[in-house]
């Protein structure tokens, strides 16, 4: 799988004919009800922003950037990684209509990559953070970093490397370690994989096959009533599915078929529930 991070980049940062930048958007519902959007966008002006229900957008990072939002514990969390050498990777706890300052943490060594993916996972004890970033000299190469937080949102010691070299799409605490959602391109397309890892971030076995190939984006794991569940855009980007991905299969083997949940539009913001609800966010990311 060495060279899945260059064809998963590739992509996932295909855009139409005649766009010239790719927008990421992630979104949770604060236990207030509002809407938190981390918006980054990937081009010739790369950026990140925070939108918080109607409030003006926040700008977060100039620059190359991926983030993640969730809410647990009665907090919202968002995590971002940036194009920075000393301070990569930031956390912020929104309080209402405003964030947090960021915390900024730096590496466990001494590299200097690229941004490339942010999951975030609920946890009992509060919340993980990953940080996937891109090798600056090696594209085919990924280093990911996992961060403990408390329940406040605050972080406990300092991140430490963990061995997920593949492509990082979402995190949900399982029970007793995490289930990785990851993205592998076998030359036609792209397909969901799954894969567990102990609660060190440690991988437990190979990936599987989750879905079929096809234009598999944006993926949202849900761990509740004893399953894990994923939620993705498929089918050309433009309709919700959604799969269980309890139990870990095997590489080489097509699943079953996904749950249709329905059409979606290319700027249509949804953010999914503890519970599995889809929530469709009103209007387009700003």
């Amino acid at each position: 799988m060495k060279h899945v991070l260059v064809v998963v980049f590739a992509v996932l940062s295909s855009t139409s004919a005649h766009a010239q930048v790719r927008t990421d958007v992630r979104a949770a519902i604060t236990k207030d009800g509002d809407a938190v959007r981390v918006v980054t966008l990937w081009g010739k002006k790369s950026t990140a922003r925070l939108e918080i229900g109607d409030a003006k957008p926040i700008v977060l990072a100039d620059g190359l950037a991926a983030g993640a939002v969730t809410t647990g514990h009665g907090k919202t969390v968002v995590a971002l990684a940036v194009d920075s050498v000393n301070d990569p990777f930031e956390l912020r706890v929104v309080d209402g209509k405003q964030p947090s300052k960021p915390t900024k943490l730096g590496r466990p060594n001494d590299r200097y990559d690229m941004p490339f993916a942010v999951a975030l996972a609920v946890t009992p004890e509060g919340f993980a953070a990953f940080f996937q970033e891109v090798q600056n000299d090696d594209p085919s190469a990924a280093h990911t970093y996992l961060e403990l937080l408390d329940d406040k949102g605050v972080a406990i010691g300092t991140p430490k490397e963990i061995a997920v070299p593949w492509a990082l799409g979402d995190a949900a605490w399982n029970g007793t370690g995490f289930h990785l959602a990851l993205y592998y391109s076998d030359g036609r397309g792209v397909r969901l994989s799954m894969v567990t890892a102990t609660k060190d971030g440690a991988p437990q076995g190979h990936p599987d096959w989750a879905s079929r190939s096809g234009a598999v984006s944006e993926v949202h794991l849900v761990a509740s009533d004893g399953k894990v569940r994923a939620f993705y855009r498929g089918g050309g980007g433009d309709h919700l599915y959604e799969a269980d991905v309890t139990k870990i299969g095997s590489w080489g083997s097509e699943p079953p078929a996904p749950k249709d949940r329905g059409a979606l539009g290319w700027s249509q913001t949804i953010a999914i529930t503890a519970k599995g609800d889809v929530s469709k966010v009103k209007g387009a990311a700003r």
